[in-house]
């Protein structure tokens, strides 16, 4: 379900994984492709299968992006990883498709990113999954007295150089949120246009956070 098994669950939550398992069939899904917080239940996919005459799914567990606050502390478990990763119920850790470009660059500028440190650090992990998987190159403009612009063709090069502090916090996350807008932009555009768009908007933003 996504959930650590520390979490306070009700006894109707029992039935979910089973519905979980019953859209896999429903769909006639031969591979599922879920996040790793979901690895659980398309294990139990696979085992109860071929005993109910259907088929074993093939697995493919995705990353998890991670939220934008910094991380829990202690050892890194699939509970852990839940833990991470972006959720609705804390809008702050997670960048929404119909956010504004003010609450974009307000998340990003908040957001845990230690200089110089490239684990587990949410705004490298926009970059590497993200932005570097949409754009050819990303452009960190600066003022000429903090060195200048820089250009990076690849994650790996942009890590590197925030690694060494050759890349301040603020100008990277200043780069994300920039380049971040350009991607969610035309989500934007629709829904200023559109009305069916808005009404669907309007409806998602009143479903309830069980968490």
């Amino acid at each position: 379900m996504g959930r650590s098994e520390g979490d306070a669950l009700q006894a109707s939550q029992i039935l979910y994984p089973c519905m979980q398992c019953a859209d896999i069939f429903y769909l006639k899904a031969d591979v599922t492709q879920l996040g790793m917080d979901q690895r659980k239940v398309n294990v139990l996919a696979r085992e109860i299968g071929p005993k109910l005459g259907y088929w074993k799914p093939a697995i493919v567990s995705h990353h998890m992006l991670m939220g934008l606050g910094e991380p829990p502390k202690g050892d890194k478990t699939v509970e852990r990883a839940i833990e991470m990763k972006m959720s609705k119920s804390n809008p702050d850790s997670a960048i929404f498709m119909n956010d504004t470009e003010e609450a974009i660059k307000r998340k990003i500028k908040k957001a845990y990113c230690p200089e110089g440190i490239a684990d587990e650090n949410p705004i490298l992990e926009y970059n590497r999954y993200i932005l570097f998987e949409k754009f050819r190159s990303i452009k960190i403009e600066r003022p000429e007295k903090f060195g200048g612009n820089l250009e990076f063709t690849s994650y790996e090069e942009l890590e590197k150089a925030f690694k060494e502090k050759q890349l301040h916090p603020m100008d990277l996350k200043t780069a994300t949120a920039d380049y971040l807008n350009q991607l969610i932009d035309p989500v934007r555009q629709k829904l200023e246009k559109s009305k069916k768009a808005q009404q669907l908007a309007q409806e998602i933003s009143t479903f309830k956070v069980t968490r």
